[in-house]
């Protein structure tokens, strides 16, 4: 009875998943997101170029590649992205979104499963805090703009969940889009004191890029770059991040990134030193300050979704209940007709920024090491 009934529960989530993404396609929500289902962001069009012998890279650095790249689907990830897309590449583009569009479903059943046989969490709860995930105006973004951050939220789930070789193959896909990969890098390091999986990421990612440098006979260092050259002339504002509020200071690119770099490294080194280990934990703390730090778009804030798993774990009612709120604050009312005209205003993004910290330290502060757990009335 009862695997029938959890058989059953599946079954409705499944139905409930194409329903919803169906309308999300269909611009049934885009009053409610402030945008079209018009998949801007898929990576489509760097593959048919690439299929069509066009070396966009090298369009990029002749100022050309804003006329030959449909809408804003920019090669900005790592150069495996555009291999990665292959399998859409000779399609039109309305039948590469519906492709799109089935993976989106496949991608989002597969981490219902994972949750369910990977997690310690009961299936009723994982049932409603996907549904709740799936009216967040964050998901209906990512699907409405086509983002590969659906993969990104997915390999963060195979890199923690799961070992060896699923576990790489999320760590490897984290590494394709740049502002995702300095967490997961720092984690595998420091906790795990793994080395191969960075080594390996490396040796992947030049030989992508040497067999592009190969086909067009150009430079192996200028195409190892271009991605991240074209991030920053073609990436929009981002949230809330400190990249954003810091602007272009210092204005030399490279001192910049390093002070972000360093930044995360001692705070991510700060945190595991004083709490316990746990995956959902250690998933929720990478996602955190991986918004916090590097520039993400709001659609990103799907990464809040191992957050929500454990939040809704926490004993301390007052910590729950406030991390719920922020949370959800994010997810539902972050974004609306009345916050569109101050989205970008520094005032606003600093504030979001103190809340998107507020709910770091409620998610720190529920797992300190007992030692350390002198904010929390010890039971």
């Amino acid at each position: 009875m009862k695997k029938i009934k959890l058989n059953f529960l599946f079954l409705i989530y499944i139905l409930i998943l194409f329903i919803v993404n169906t309308l999300i396609y269909n611009n049934f929500f885009s009053d409610y997101i402030l945008n079209l289902a018009n998949f801007s962001d898929l990576q489509w069009s760097p593959s048919v170029l690439f299929v069509q012998k066009i070396d966009i890279y090298k369009s990029f650095y002749d100022n050309n590649l804003k006329n030959i790249i449909f809408s804003s689907g920019f090669p900005n990830y790592s150069t495996v992205s555009i291999y990665l897309h292959l399998f859409i590449s000779k399609m039109s583009f309305q039948d590469a979104t519906l492709v799109w569009f089935f993976l989106f479903n496949i991608i989002m059943i597969y981490l219902y499963l994972i949750l369910k046989n990977y997690t310690n969490l009961k299936e009723l709860k994982i049932f409603f805090i996907l549904i709740i995930f799936l009216m967040s105006k964050p998901y209906m973004l990512l699907l409405s703009k086509g983002q590969f951050s659906i993969i990104s939220l997915l390999s963060f789930f195979l890199y923690f969940l799961f070992k060896n070789k699923k576990s790489f193959l999320g760590f490897y896909l984290i590494s394709v889009k740049y502002s995702f990969f300095p967490l997961a890098l720092f984690y595998d390091v420091i906790l795990k004191k793994r080395f191969k999986y960075f080594v390996y990421t490396v040796l992947l990612t030049f030989i992508f890029v040497s067999h592009y440098s190969y086909i067009f006979n150009s430079n192996f260092f200028d195409n190892l770059i271009a991605p991240l050259l074209i991030g920053k002339y073609s990436a929009a504002s981002g949230v809330l991040d400190i990249q954003t509020l810091l602007g272009n200071h210092p204005k030399n690119d490279f001192i910049r990134y390093i002070i972000l770099l360093i930044l995360g490294l001692v705070i991510f080194f700060i945190i595991q030193k004083n709490t316990l280990r746990n995956k959902i934990f250690d998933m929720s703390i990478c996602s955190l300050l991986t918004l916090l730090i590097f520039k993400h778009l709001y659609y990103d804030f799907v990464l809040l979704l191992p957050v929500l798993l454990y939040v809704s774990k926490i004993n301390k009612k007052i910590l729950k209940y406030c991390g719920l709120l922020i949370i959800c604050y994010f997810w539902f009312f972050y974004l609306n007709s009345f916050t569109t005209s101050f989205l970008y205003s520094k005032i606003f993004m600093f504030s979001n920024f103190i809340f998107l910290n507020l709910l770091l330290i409620i998610v720190v502060i529920s797992n300190l090491k007992e030692n350390k757990n002198f904010l929390l009335n010890k039971k």
